[in-house]
């Protein structure tokens, strides 16, 4: 069985309005950190971010899950987890392009919304050799089956820039387990339920985090969700959460942009 003070969960907030409440959800007995998105820091940024502030902590494990994540089972995770262990996985998570019918992107690449990394594998990535395999690779489809997706896909889709990641590990040899998922959810086109090996019901995701409180459609939608899960009166205190902040991060990435462009 896996060691789960080993086991980390670290979310990319953009709405700590919204993760007030889905963190009461999160599977339990398990460290949350926080990196705040607010300022800009998301996507490839923050990847890069964790793997370096990560890399001499001591967990082997860390579980990647947004904010506008609902999880229905703990122990749905952790028997996950050590599946991948029993099975020489390195990552695990649900393909951006095939299986959600609004994502029809790349489905050889994992979405970040949710993602296991079996970080005593990883922890060493190399982010300069990773930033360069942002690029339509051949021979990574070669042996690719997709005519089980369900919905639409574009196996040259480099939609979002943390893409680069998953090809890398692909390229060498780190195995990818593409989680089974349910869209669309009843009649909401928009939501999906992630299964894990077994079948079971891992997590719902609503996606559109960062409209909530902003978006009156979307803001609706998430808080029926949040009554259904009985988390909308949550209010998490999140003193016992370590947050990494990165204060005027978007000014100073356009700053160093322009200095870039003017060198130039």
């Amino acid at each position: 069985m896996i060691d789960i003070s080993k086991i980390a969960i670290v979310t990319t907030v953009a709405s700590y309005d919204l993760y007030k409440k889905t963190v009461t959800l999160f599977p339990k007995d398990i460290d949350c950190y926080v990196i705040d998105g607010t300022t800009g820091m998301y996507g490839i940024n923050s990847l890069c971010f964790m793997f370096a502030k990560f890399k001499n902590y001591h967990y082997d494990w860390i579980i990647m899950a947004d904010e506008d994540v609902f999880f229905y089972d703990t122990e749905a995770v952790f028997d996950l987890i050590n599946y991948m262990e029993k099975n020489n996985y390195a990552i695990a998570g649900v393909r951006d392009g095939g299986v959600i019918k609004h994502r029809n992107h790349n489905p050889l690449v994992i979405n970040t919304f949710f993602s296991i990394l079996n970080f005593k594998k990883l922890k060493n990535a190399n982010f300069e050799e990773i930033h360069k395999q942002q690029m339509f690779n051949e021979k990574l489809y070669l042996d690719s089956d997709f005519s089980s997706l369900l919905y639409d896909f574009d196996i040259k889709s480099l939609k979002e820039p943390y893409y680069c990641f998953y090809f890398w590990a692909l390229l060498n040899d780190y195995k990818i387990y593409y989680l089974q998922t349910i869209n669309p959810v009843g009649e909401d086109e928009i939501g999906n339920i992630v299964l894990n090996h077994e079948g079971r019901k891992v997590l719902f995701h609503s996606w559109y985090a960062r409209a909530y409180n902003v978006y009156e459609d979307q803001t609706v939608r998430i808080n029926n969700y949040l009554k259904k899960f009985n988390i909308y009166e949550c209010n998490q205190d999140l003193k016992a959460i370590k947050i990494f902040r990165f204060p005027f991060y978007n000014w100073k990435k356009r700053f160093k942009n322009y200095i870039k462009n003017f060198i130039r």
